[in-house]
């Protein structure tokens, strides 16, 4: 008897240290930093934007483009930019990217953006797990609009140009999607340019994984 006693208790004690060592290593995972490029799959961005339209939008991922020449898209294609086309999240006449994404965004999102426009003012929307449009004004979709998980709003520089966008102290959780969505304020013409190595317009952030390694 005396000896199954000390069994079980070095059996209880061994699975204790295991369970604690898992536990351990969960609450330690560290944040993986991520890159998503933005892609096209046409050189004017019109063409991507009839095809998809309704459907879906253009994608980003990790892989880096190689292209020579860039892709682009207008930031808007309407006149004098109806205020009930800006209330739409997912707007499908804007400039839109999503990517697959599951686990939590910690800390800093930096977006870089190459640019060929007047000067401008935009801004910058984050959302997780959005896959379509979704508006303030019933005339357009039904829903609401989602508050974004993370937004900024900067001047761009006119002519060509590269900005640094940084959206700061992020937390938010993604099960499956990330989406991402340039607002223009005004009808000033401008393109953004992306899909090739002198002009990777992309996102930098974070994730801290929900199970494995990665996001």
């Amino acid at each position: 008897m005396r000896r199954i006693v000390s069994m079980l208790l070095i059996f209880g004690l061994m699975f204790g240290a295991v369970a604690s060592a898992e536990a351990k290593k969960k609450k330690s995972k560290k944040p993986v930093p991520l890159t998503y490029y933005f892609h096209g799959t046409e050189t004017v961005g019109e063409i991507d934007l009839a095809s998809n339209f309704g459907a879906g939008y253009l994608k980003m991922d990790s892989t880096e483009p190689t292209e020579p020449a860039p892709r682009s898209r207008p930031f808007t294609i309407w006149t004098g930019d109806p205020q009930m086309w800006n209330d739409c999240a997912g707007n499908y006449l804007m400039p839109v990217w999503t990517g697959p994404l599951s686990g939590k965004v910690v800390g800093d999102m930096k977006v870089t953006l190459h640019t060929l426009s007047a000067p401008k003012t935009v801004t910058i929307q984050v959302w997780p797990d959005l896959a379509a449009m979704a508006c303030a004004s019933n005339d357009l979709a039904e829903g609401d609009y989602p508050t974004p998980a993370a937004e900024t709003t900067i001047d761009l520089p006119p002519g060509p140009g590269e900005s640094e966008i940084v959206l700061k102290n992020v937390k938010f959780d993604a099960s499956s999607m990330l989406m991402l969505q340039v607002v223009p304020h005004g009808p000033v013409p401008g393109r953004v340019l992306y899909d090739s190595p002198d002009f990777a317009s992309k996102i930098e952030f974070k994730c801290i994984p929900k199970s494995g390694k990665s996001c």
